[in-house]
């Protein structure tokens, strides 16, 4: 049953707060994806980290879950020299004998910079921010009524139209990177 305020009534009398609990979660998740994939995205645009190249000096495989991944290994050494790591590893299939261009990340990991990972992770920004503003505009809106703003209709379209270009843009840099 509807109450004149829009909010349904549960046996009993109480008020339904399930809509406002799942609205609340996702808000956590779009938070979340929103601060680790733009954590990323600020690595693989070359704003972050630490510039540097890495001479590939060999490359392995491991087997988990039915897949193979590959590990590529050799010496990291920073543009300004002040770091060298002779241990440097990064999960990217690599030539051996190559030299790579990367970012050295806070936590001593290694990310490759360049446009399919960036467009990539600027998507997953982006779908974090769709997932977060769609679930403030769900629990902001009283059960009951469809009137969104057109306002904010035209900022959740151009969100998802990024996200989706950005995504597109991505996979096919990084298709047409791999031949």
């Amino acid at each position: 049953m509807n109450r004149r305020d829009g909010s349904r009534l549960r046996a009993g009398g109480r008020v339904d707060r399930r809509p406002l609990l799942v609205s609340a979660g996702l808000l956590v998740v779009g938070a979340i994806l929103t601060w680790f994939a733009a954590t990323h995205f600020a690595y693989a645009a070359g704003m972050a980290g630490t510039p540097g190249h890495l001479r590939v000096a060999s490359c392995s495989w491991t087997r988990a879950g039915g897949h193979r991944y590959p590990h590529c290994h050799g010496t990291f050494h920073s543009t300004d020299g002040a770091v060298v790591d002779r241990g440097a590893t990064i999960g990217t299939k690599l030539r051996v004998g190559s030299t790579v261009t990367l970012r050295r990340t806070s936590h001593g990991t290694y990310e490759q910079p360049g446009l399919p990972a960036s467009c990539g992770w600027l998507a997953l920004t982006q779908l974090g921010l769709l997932t977060g503003l769609l679930a403030l505009l769900a629990a902001c809106n009283r059960q009951g009524t469809r009137r969104t703003p057109r306002p904010l209709r035209l900022v959740i379209g151009t969100l998802a139209t990024m996200t989706l270009v950005s995504a597109l843009v991505g996979g096919v840099v990084g298709v047409a990177g791999s031949f």
